[in-house]
């Protein structure tokens, strides 16, 4: 006899099925999760990794001229190639004449539906070749200062430059005139720290010539532009055109930004003597090989190193004078008016500068 089925086993068996198939969904999505945090958290430090090399590599490709037209507080962004799968870029924004802050990001797709981006930033400083600014002037020899001479120690922002001298102001004015030896007339004006003038003994005026050679050597190879002519004419006053040689010192109008940031280092090679004329104001590096004659109408804002002698008639100079005077004929100031400046001295030394991370320690954006 046959005893009737009635399926009482069914419904457990259905429910432990259908318990197995929610566990087994559950493990799923959460390894289905986990693959994709895994991934994720991969790309995240693969993104982090390339934004670090990308800033190393901005470091190392810096264009100096680019950096040096950037004011501060003013930005650029350097163009970084892609491969494709990692988009990256870094950011640049100018904090004071020497000091830079550098962003640097990186962004990894995940199959096109996620990415990951990482942000990392360093601090860098310029350094540049130290040439032996003592003072407004520097003389490696023997100076004559003529009657309505005015040698300042005291720190000068050109006209127009308050904005981007705000970090670079010194409060400490240089000595004014430091030479071997100084013949000053009555109605000179010679102002600064320590004295009107500070006298080099033989071992002091060695060192400095030491220091001026190596300084004009590396600043000599970083030039960027050179002329061997015997007369530079500046710019022409019926024109509004950029100095030929050097940046336009003016700020506002009429001047044209791109010449009001541009930092040129002009080698002038002519080993006799090299007359500067033209109206100004001008700014940049200027390197002589040979003697200096600058005229009544010049106006320089900037660092100039001459490795002859100097005669210099009623221009007006901002920033400083170093002369080497190697075959020790003797300079002249007739009626100049020459004043220290930072500002001038370090923002026309950076177009001259390369980038160094300051400290061992940057930032880092992370989710």
């Amino acid at each position: 006899m046959t005893r009737p089925r009635r399926g009482l086993a069914l419904v457990p068996v259905v429910v432990l099925m259908a318990a197995l198939l929610f566990v087994a969904l559950t493990f799923a999505d959460a390894v289905q999760q986990a693959l994709r945090t895994s991934r994720l958290g991969w790309q995240g430090e693969r993104a982090g990794h390339v934004a670090d090399a990308v800033l190393l590599r901005a470091l190392a490709s810096w264009d100096r001229s680019a950096a040096a037209a950037l004011r501060p507080g003013e930005s650029d962004t350097l163009s970084i190639a892609d491969d494709g799968e990692v988009r990256t870029g870094v950011h640049r924004t100018r904090l004071s004449a020497r000091q830079f802050a550098l962003e640097a990001w990186a962004e990894v797709q995940d199959g096109g539906l996620r990415r990951a981006r990482r942000v990392v930033g360093r601090t860098a400083r310029l350094a540049w070749p130290l040439p032996p600014v003592a003072a407004a002037v520097t003389v490696l020899g023997a100076v004559q200062l003529r009657d309505g001479t005015e040698v300042l120690g005291a720190d000068a922002v050109p006209a127009g430059w308050a904005d981007e001298c705000a970090m670079d102001h010194r409060v400490q004015p240089l000595a004014a005139l430091v030479s071997r030896s100084a013949t000053v007339a009555p109605g000179a004006v010679v102002s600064g720290f320590a004295g009107a003038a500070l006298m080099l003994s033989a071992s002091q005026a060695r060192d400095l010539e030491l220091t001026f050679d190596s300084a004009y050597t590396a600043l000599v190879r970083v030039a960027t532009v050179s002329t061997a002519d015997s007369v530079l004419v500046l710019a022409s006053p019926s024109t509004l055109s950029c100095p030929r040689w050097l940046g336009e010192g003016r700020r506002g109008s009429p001047a044209d930004p791109a010449c009001t940031r541009a930092w040129p280092v002009l080698h002038a090679t002519h080993t006799g003597s090299l007359r500067l004329t033209g109206v100004g104001p001008v700014q940049g590096v200027l390197l002589v090989d040979g003697d200096l004659h600058l005229d009544a109408s010049v106006a320089f804002h900037g660092l100039l190193l001459v490795r002859g002698r100097v005669h210099v008639q009623a221009a007006q100079v901002t920033g400083a004078l170093v002369v080497r005077d190697e075959r020790a004929r003797g300079s002249e100031l007739d009626q100049p008016r020459i004043q220290a400046s930072q500002c001038a001295i370090r923002r026309a030394l950076a177009a001259a500068g390369d980038p160094e991370p300051v400290g061992w320690h940057g930032w880092s954006e992370r989710p």
